[in-house]
Parts: structure tokens; sequence; C-alpha cells
């Protein structure tokens, strides 16, 4: 099979395009022949090395930790997948390639109304939006949520989702996305370059901070009484005050810092499929690029202005 793979950690040049052994699938997985490939900011981040010690990887190392594609094969102990079907989900590492494992209990069927470069854009980002918004966040119906970083990957399901559960949503990025956050569904807008967000007018009951480019401190002033602040971005800054605001939280309806870290879950890739069926949350892809431009693909998602995903067509 033809892959994506890099021999040791570094820039976009580490990467190149090769043919590579055929896996086969074990127990509980799914062998898939990959239509398509979602690139995340974890990608670049793990092939520059800047992961090596939160989550190392073995050489050769092949990109991408979403796909949707056509089960070619299944292993022992499969029961929900047939060969032929269509699915996407959450893999760990080597989505970039014309074959790949997928775990049974990260796979759900490929929605029908999307394209299978749509359905691979979902994985990642959309359970990641999912579980920092209900799981972490316990955002419930006509809550006030603001999401900065509305206009990206995680951040523009995020939007769309919370708008579909029937929060209040006010969206924060560039300018030039206000039109994009207003479309995906936020019924407040605003500008990074202009608008402090964290001195806004209102309170909210979850801030989900996708960009990572603020704190549960600088957030306090906008969280309303028992409102959660979420980050993408685990460190001891936002452990420390976790831990603290849950002790707080004994003693009455403290605000809280969590963050969230993605979990493959088939039943939560479900849930978000439905609202896609729905036609209440829809991917949206900014550029997809042949394999061959792999190098490309990684210097897109590390200039960080991506609207909605990248994507790679690999069938």
């Amino acid at each position: 099979m033809r892959a994506a793979v890099i021999e040791d950690y570094g820039g976009v040049d580490r990467l190149q395009v090769r043919e590579m052994a055929d896996p086969s699938p074990g127990p509980g997985q799914l062998l898939v022949q990959v239509m398509a490939a979602g690139l995340n900011p974890l990608d670049a981040k793990v092939r520059q090395g800047s992961m090596r010690f939160i989550q190392p990887v073995k050489f050769p190392w092949v990109p991408g930790y979403e796909l949707a594609g056509v089960v070619a094969a299944v292993g022992p102990e499969v029961s929900g997948f047939v060969p032929g079907d269509a699915v996407h989900g959450n893999v760990k590492g080597g989505a970039c390639a014309g074959l790949a494992l997928l775990d049974e209990s990260a796979a759900a069927p490929k929605p029908e109304r999307l394209s299978f470069a749509e359905a691979a854009a979902v994985p990642v980002a959309a359970l990641t939006a999912w579980q920092g918004l209900l799981g972490r966040g316990e955002l419930a119906a006509g809550e006030r949520v603001l999401i900065n970083g509305g206009a990206g990957g995680v951040g523009h399901f995020a939007v769309q989702i919370a708008a579909a559960l029937g929060a209040h949503v006010t969206a924060v990025a560039s300018g030039r996305h206000q039109d994009f956050l207003r479309e995906l569904g936020a019924e407040r807008t605003l500008d990074y370059g202009r608008d402090d967000f964290t001195r806004d007018e209102e309170t909210f009951d979850v801030v989900f901070d996708v960009a990572a480019t603020s704190d549960f401190t600088a957030c306090d002033l906008i969280l309303g009484e028992g409102g959660v602040y979420v980050t993408t971005l685990p460190g001891p800054a936002v452990f420390f005050r976790a831990a603290l605001t849950a002790v707080a939280g004994l003693f009455g309806k403290a605000r809280r810092a969590r963050w969230v870290i993605l979990r493959p879950r088939a039943a939560d890739l479900v849930n978000v499929d439905r609202l896609i069926e729905q036609g209440r949350v829809r991917p949206v892809v900014d550029r997809v690029f042949p394999l061959d431009e792999i190098r490309a693909a990684h210097q897109a998602i590390e200039s960080g202005h991506a609207r909605g995903k990248m994507v790679v067509r690999v069938g």
C-alpha cells in the first residue's frame, strides 16, 4: 500500500510517500480501505516531536487519526461490520495510507449524506467538541456558551452542536470569519482582533476555549455562578485550577475549570452522525489535498487559519 510516512521527528520535509506492507486486522479490528483522512493540529505536533514525551510514536510512523473508507476485512470478534461497509472513525495513527486499522469500538457507519472527504473530517474534531461541551462542560438547552476559536476544526463543530442542543452561542474568531460563525448558528460573534472576550458584557454557563489562548483566571469574570471553563490544552495550570475548583465545589456552587482529551467512542460518534443526518450539523472542509501533497497539507494545518478541516484524499 502507499502511505505518507516519517522516519524521524522534524519538519514537513520529513514526510514522504512510499510503499509499505499492508496491515492485518486483529481481534476487534476492521481493515479499512481508506478513501480520505482528516488532518488536525495534533498531526503536525506529533511529527515535529513536541508530543514525544506525552505521545511517543514508533518509526516509521504514518500520520492521520481519523478516516473514512470501506471495510476490506474484519478481524476476530467483530460483530457489527462486514466487508463492503462504508465507515468512519478514530484511529491510533496511520490514516494517511491505502489501508488502516480501525477498532470497532471507535467506528460508525458513514453518514449517507456525506462524501468520504466530509466523513473523514468528523471523528476527531466533532467528538472533541461533543465531549468538551456535554461531557466536560455539562452544557444544557437554554444555557449560554462562549466558544473561543469557533471557525476551526473543533470550533466549527462546537458552534453547531451547541446550537443544535438549544444553547445560546457566542463564538469568537477573526474578523474574516464573522459571517461564517453566524452561518454555523452563533447568535453573537466576536472578533478577537478587536474584542477581548474575557471582558464581555455577558456571563456564560460554559466557556469552551477551543483555541486555548486564555485560561480559567482570565475567564473567571465572564463565568456565571457554577459555570465551567473547558480548555483543549491540558497542563499544570489547568490541573491545579481543576483541583482547586473541585474542592471549592464541595462548599457551594463554584466555578469550575476542566480540560477535554478525546476519548474515541462509537456511541458519541453515532450521536454526532445523527445530528448530521438531520441536517443540524455539517462538516466544513477547507481544502482536500491528494496524498502526494501531504507536505502541503501539513503546512496548511500549521498555518492555524483553516476554516473547518483539512482533508487528505487517499483512495
